[in-house]
């Protein structure tokens, strides 16, 4: 286990009481974590810092060293936080975000609440379009960043995956394939299908069709759509069935159904997209918290 900030805040309020009741008053925790901080930190280093009865609390030679060297570190981490505060307050600047509306399911609109927070001053733009023409956008610099659906991507650009998640069916409540907890995909060779119009999301719609080829099925395509929500609305009043990423289970709309596929292990990924070579400040800071978000949300797995 590794020394944590919290640690050597606590052992330097001990080591200037020297008394674990009027130490724990000034921290405003009860005096149970207080001793076992110390004792974790004690074994830590493996060091006695403190010598410990009923009538005193003394430290050891050992610990008014570490006293020293923990008070500097301390410091060293307030004066980084005051620094990146600094920095993050005095960031200024546009940036132009495309998404698509599935993106809304996704976590876009919390990981924008994160960086408006934490970079205040930057003011963020955001701008509907579907994949095409944001990677398009982005190559003219049009947008500074999108958020896509998986796609071809020029070399030009660089990109980050944001979701790796399965493809479910989405049915009316009470239509009959409805109750089962799983289907194949097989199971909807007489079923009328919404899609995305090929000329929208090429890559999108080639994926969904191999779902079918791949089962020998020729999927009976009734509607084509421009939006992930249009798709929704209409499985919602019955004009269809579709497969849909998992996200879209977030989406809240009434009268769906959402069923894993049993026969299909074809995922569907999503992508935060930028300009490789272009320099932009502002965009670049955002870029980074997405990078730290990730790994938040990956340690959490």
């Amino acid at each position: 286990m590794a020394l944590t900030f919290r640690q050597l805040r606590y052992f330097l309020v001990l080591s200037e009481e020297l008394h674990f009741g009027r130490a724990a008053n000034r921290l405003h925790i009860s005096q149970p974590p207080l001793s076992a901080s110390l004792r974790q930190l004690e074994e830590e280093l493996g060091v006695r810092l403190l010598e410990r009865n009923s009538k005193r609390v003394a430290m050891t030679p050992a610990g008014e060293a570490f006293q020293g060297q923990a008070r500097r570190i301390i410091e060293q981490i307030e004066d980084s936080q005051t620094l990146v505060q600094r920095i993050a307050s005095s960031a200024t600047g546009l940036v132009r975000v495309g998404f698509t509306p599935a993106m809304l399911f996704r976590g876009l609109p919390e990981l924008l609440k994160t960086l408006q927070s934490r970079y205040p001053g930057i003011e963020i733009q955001l701008i509907e379009r579907n994949s095409a023409d944001q990677v398009q956008a982005v190559t003219q610099e049009h947008l500074d960043l999108g958020f896509i659906h998986s796609m071809p991507l020029p070399e030009c650009i660089e990109s980050v995956t944001l979701s790796d998640e399965p493809f479910l069916c989405c049915l009316p409540t009470h239509h009959h394939l409805a109750a089962r907890r799983s289907l194949a995909v097989r199971e909807l060779a007489n079923e009328s299908v919404i899609l995305f119009g090929r000329d929208l999301a090429p890559h999108y719609y080639d994926r969904i069709i191999s779902l079918f080829h791949h089962v020998d099925v020729e999927p009976q395509i009734s509607h084509e759509v421009s939006h992930w929500l249009t798709i929704l609305a209409l499985v919602a009043n019955s004009m269809g069935v579709a497969l849909v990423p998992q996200s879209l289970a977030k989406s809240g709309f009434s009268d769906v159904s959402f069923l894993p596929l049993n026969d299909s292990s074809t995922r569907h990924q999503s992508h935060c997209i930028w300009q490789r070579d272009t320099q932009h400040e502002s965009r670049d800071l955002l870029i980074n918290c997405l990078h730290e978000q990730l790994q938040i949300q990956l340690h959490q797995a």
